[in-house]
């Protein structure tokens, strides 16, 4: 089963990296491990990885031990569509991501580099192909800007058991948007109600705390 592992080890804090789950097993204190692959980095061994781990976000004053704990593991990440490239068919997951071609400063991306994705914020548009992205701050990330591609970006998303897939708020100059919007795919019966997060800028409103 293929799927994306993030990491916390110094010099990959807030990467995320395409993977494969070849075996599972529960530690002795209950904790459970996923045997890994890593697809962009064949020469790489196996590496058992936690579940969840403790975020680094997180000092040893905070007494919300459930809190600190962050889901290491998310499933491979949905296609993703140009708006007007929607098909009306969907593919082999039951959601799917849809974005416009225009990046925006403060639009929340995941930015591709050596082989990983890099949680990013967008902070200037360089040229039509190019834009300058910042990363992730310590502790839960590496800081520092870099110049990247448009082709290797994609929107940022969360994943968490509870919810699945949702898009974070991107924000910026007072205004909040998000950068993608989720379409899932829904039987007739549900097709009356939608849960989309729309791109549009018609759809940005003001931030109450920026």
């Amino acid at each position: 089963m293929e799927s994306e592992s993030k990491s916390f080890i110094d010099g990959y804090k807030g990467a995320w990296f395409r993977c494969k789950i070849n075996d599972m097993r529960v530690t002795e204190t209950g904790s459970f491990e996923y045997l890994l692959e890593y697809l962009d980095y064949p020469d790489e061994e196996k590496t058992w990885t936690e579940v969840f781990e403790k975020n680094p976000a997180y000092g040893k004053r905070n007494s919300n031990v459930v809190r600190e704990r962050e889901c290491m593991l998310r499933p491979s990440y949905p296609e993703l569509y140009r708006v007007d490239q929607v098909p009306e068919q969907f593919p082999k997951s039951n959601v799917i991501v849809s974005v416009c071609d225009t990046p925006k400063v403060g639009d929340l991306v995941e930015w591709l580099s050596e082989g990983s994705y890099w949680t990013a914020k967008i902070t200037k548009l360089l040229s039509e192909d190019m834009v300058k992205v910042q990363l992730l701050k310590p502790p839960i990330g590496e800081g520092g800007y870099y110049s990247a591609y448009c082709k290797d970006i994609r929107p940022a998303l969360d994943w968490c058991l509870e919810k699945g897939w949702t898009v974070p708020l991107s924000q910026a100059n007072g205004r909040c948007w998000h950068a993608a919007h989720l379409i899932h795919h829904r039987s007739d019966t549900e097709l009356s109600g939608s849960d989309e997060e729309s791109t549009s800028d018609d759809d940005e409103e003001e931030c109450r705390n920026p």
